[in-house]
């Protein structure tokens, strides 16, 4: 680069400028542009074939549909419809009634409304232990399941990354105020019990059932709701559906093929 007292005086710069040769447009050589990179469609599995353990399959072992309607509250993420690894909302709020919890705005929203009117119902208060999670958090916890309780039991209970509502940020799991950890028998509590009876009128459905788990590939999770808005989580109250069965994709058991 030249320096200020090097650039050429007027008359040099005119000069040059009339000796450069004008260039036509069928001189020119066209520039391709860019090819973008293919998005992939699916996440290959890493084992071979499909594995299952009591009924439940290992997500490593399935071929998941990479999902692209990730803003819409509806969106299925489960063992077959899988997140960009890297994907985070762009809406994540803090979630009060939490330890440092985040949320998607408008679940925060009906969070804050739900648990004010649980407080106001039963004079108890509930405790937010788990909102959005990144995938190397998720990978976490299902190697330390795999670790502490075993393969089969983690298949059951814990997602892989990519395939965990909680990044979805429209999931928590939830206990009475009083606990520090999720609760088995959180249905049987005060809070739990008003909570199953009204989560549908804030726009949760309880996610993991004991009728659901051929459609949803999880076991019970007493703990564990989803916001999917008013009218969906009061379609599948109604119904008795998980949420597989309300957008029709349910999980495809050996049986069904």
């Amino acid at each position: 680069m030249t320096s200020s007292s090097q650039l050429p005086t007027q008359t040099e710069a005119t000069t040059t400028t009339s000796q450069t040769p004008e260039i036509t447009t069928s001189q020119t050589t066209a520039v391709p542009s860019p090819v973008p990179t293919p998005v992939p469609e699916y996440v290959e599995p890493i084992y071979d074939e499909e594995i299952w353990y009591n009924g439940f399959s290992d997500p490593r072992s399935v071929r998941a549909e990479i999902v692209t309607n990730t803003n819409d509250i509806l969106c299925v993420v489960n063992k077959y419809h899988a997140l960009p690894l890297d994907y985070m909302p762009d809406d994540l709020v803090d979630a009060p009634h939490s330890y440092g919890q985040q949320l998607r705005s408008e679940a925060c929203d009906a969070w804050i409304a739900m648990y004010d009117a649980c407080y106001e119902a039963t004079g108890e208060g509930l405790l937010l232990l788990s909102g959005y999670r990144d995938a190397y958090t998720q990978q976490y916890l299902f190697d330390r399941s795999v670790n502490l309780r075993g393969t089969p039991f983690a298949c059951q209970k814990n997602a892989w990354p990519g395939r965990s509502e909680h990044q979805l940020g429209l999931a928590i799991d939830i206990t009475p105020a009083s606990e520090t950890e999720i609760l088995d028998e959180f249905a049987t509590t005060t809070t739990g019990a008003w909570v199953n009876a009204h989560c549908y009128e804030y726009g949760f459905v309880l996610r993991y059932q004991a009728d659901y788990t051929d459609s949803t590939g999880y076991g019970i999770e007493a703990w564990h709701y989803r916001y999917v808005g008013v009218e969906a989580a009061t379609a599948m109250y109604e119904q008795n559906i998980s949420l597989e069965d309300y957008m029709g994709c349910p999980q495809i058991l050996p049986t069904d093929e």
